[in-house]
């Protein structure tokens, strides 16, 4: 539907990113203790980046006039192609040949191979794989609220669930397979692409985005509260489902979709955005070299690990986006 490149967007996928970064280097800082710090905060802040990613993917495909299997189907194809080369890197560097590589890859995609972030990808493959079908019934925006309310739905059930048992039931149910969770994020996304930018400018008010940011600013704080007396459980993960994190996501969203970016930094967002997925993918690899070199026996070693990881997985995916073959399972 649009056929400029929006790099609000892009910039949305940057801070995604350095939100799944913060995800998976700042819990050691406290989580054995249990206690609030600076680390919680920004653990706790990244609890919106994975939300992020499937609205920007919805956004973009089911603002779409047709989806069809003949252009889902290559989406899928790289996805596969990215995550087999990947996995077959790791099994080559670590000489893991006893091990069927087909099963790491395989694997990785259900949170048991190589790389545990893989499940994005699994999650992913089924949604595009249900797109072409579900894109004949989205046909009008009704039809979207009456989906998203059906998620939502299911989502309270979840959520009032994990506050009854004092506990997240998700636990038993693997990130790949959360798929009410991600298709209401994805579908979200999609709703929103479904109106102009004139149209949310309109109905989305300078108050509401001063309330998205203090919610932004304030929601580590309660998160951790509930995190730690609720669920007793502090993984990020479980709150994807609850009413507060679906809202503030969606402020986020839409605060800097409508913010004003100067065009003098429009190459530098999207070449950082064209790296994001290079990021997300090598980024664990990156911080197991900091735990083996320099560990965390120093005052404020979890933040200079977040820092060295973010900083140290940008700079290796820009070398390898100017190498061929390399340049293309960085960037989907």
């Amino acid at each position: 539907m649009r056929k400029n490149r929006n790099i609000n967007l892009d910039l949305l996928k940057v801070l995604a990113c350095v939100g799944v970064v913060l995800l998976h280097t700042t819990m050691g800082g406290f989580k054995e203790t249990g206690s609030w710090n600076l680390l919680a905060y920004l653990y706790y802040l990244g609890t919106y980046s994975i939300p992020l990613f499937f609205m920007i993917n919805g956004y973009l495909l089911l603002g779409k006039r047709e989806i069809t299997y003949l252009y889902i189907l290559p989406k899928v194809k790289w996805i596969l192609i990215t995550v087999s080369s990947w996995s077959f890197i790791v099994w080559l560097f670590k000489r893991d040949f006893t091990t069927n590589p087909i099963k790491k890859i395989v694997g990785s995609l259900i949170q048991r191979g190589y790389f545990f972030q893989f499940w994005f990808f699994g999650a992913l493959i089924l949604i595009y794989l249900c797109l072409p079908i579900l894109r004949q019934f989205l046909n009008s925006k009704r039809s979207y609220l009456y989906s998203l309310s059906l998620l939502m739905t299911i989502g309270l059930i979840f959520e009032l669930s994990n506050i009854l048992l004092q506990m997240p039931i998700q636990t038993y149910v693997i990130q790949t397979f959360r798929l009410w969770t991600w298709f209401f994020y994805y579908l979200l996304g999609g709703y929103i692409a479904q109106f102009t930018i004139e149209e949310i400018e309109s109905r989305f008010k300078n108050w509401m985005k001063i309330v998205s940011i203090l919610l932004l600013l304030i929601s580590p704080i309660i998160l951790f509260f509930i995190a730690k007396t609720i669920y007793h459980n502090l993984f990020a993960e479980y709150f994807y489902d609850t009413l507060f994190v679906k809202v503030s996501t969606l402020g986020i969203f839409l605060t800097i979709l409508m913010l004003t970016l100067n065009e003098n930094r429009r190459e530098s967002i999207v070449s950082l955005s064209n790296q994001t997925m290079g990021v997300f993918i090598i980024h664990t690899y990156i911080m197991k070299v900091w735990e083996k070199v320099l560990g965390f026996n120093f005052v404020g070693a979890y933040l200079f690990f977040a820092l060295f990881t973010l900083s140290v997985s940008f700079i290796i995916v820009g070398m390898l986006m100017k190498i061929p073959y390399f340049n293309r399972i960085v960037k989907l």
